[in-house]
């Protein structure tokens, strides 16, 4: 795995020794920040699944200004600490955390099976100004029986991704594009087995 892009673009990164995650490939992130360039400079990001950091760490390279990582396991999050360390990135930005439980979602709203197993109780995450992106790769499962409207919806009602801000979803191809209550559908992609969906957080009237 390798940064795709930007100011440390070709540079490797550490991989957890864990078959709980399933990383974002070089070729889709490299689409997806292509999609994204005109929009990244000065950009406050959040990586909601973070599990090595590519994603949130690739945004960096390409001149977003401050990325926040959050991902519960805790051999996972080792490793996204080493990597940010490599990177000069300092790790006050990375949080040992359940994103569904910092978003205030349910338990039948967080995903079953062993990622559930070693992770930390939810930080309190600073929130002092809302996100212009965020990235959402849960597990494919749990996208599948729970579609993405529970995470759109608490990003909105607690003002965490900012009117016009957009949200990025990953999924597999089997899972469909949904309507999202309050945002605008504005790119479908598939990348072989992977599907990318753009949505945009409509502007309040």
């Amino acid at each position: 795995m390798r940064i795709t892009g930007g100011q440390w673009c070709g540079r490797i990164l550490l991989m957890p020794k864990s078959d709980l995650v399933r990383p974002t490939q070089d070729r889709v992130r490299e689409a997806l920040f292509n999609l994204l360039a005109p929009l990244l400079s000065g950009a406050r990001f959040l990586d909601l699944f973070a599990g090595s950091g590519a994603v949130g760490l690739d945004a960096l390279s390409r001149g977003a200004k401050a990325v926040t990582f959050l991902e519960r396991d805790k051999t996972v999050f080792a490793t996204l600490k080493k990597n940010l360390e490599a990177f000069g990135v300092d790790p006050m930005f990375a949080h040992n955390t359940d994103a569904l439980a910092w978003l205030g979602l349910t338990q039948s709203a967080r995903p079953s099976g062993r990622r559930n197993s070693g992770f930390s109780a939810p930080a309190m995450v600073s929130n002092a100004a809302a996100y212009d992106i965020v990235f959402a790769d849960p597990p494919y499962l749990w996208a599948k029986e729970n579609g993405f409207a529970p995470i759109a919806q608490a990003l909105a009602d607690q003002g965490r991704l900012a009117p016009g801000g957009l949200l990025i979803t990953e999924t597999d191809y089997r899972t469909d594009a949904a309507d999202l209550p309050g945002y605008t559908l504005e790119r479908d992609r598939l990348y072989g087995k992977t599907r990318l969906v753009i949505y945009r957080r409509n502007s309040a009237e």
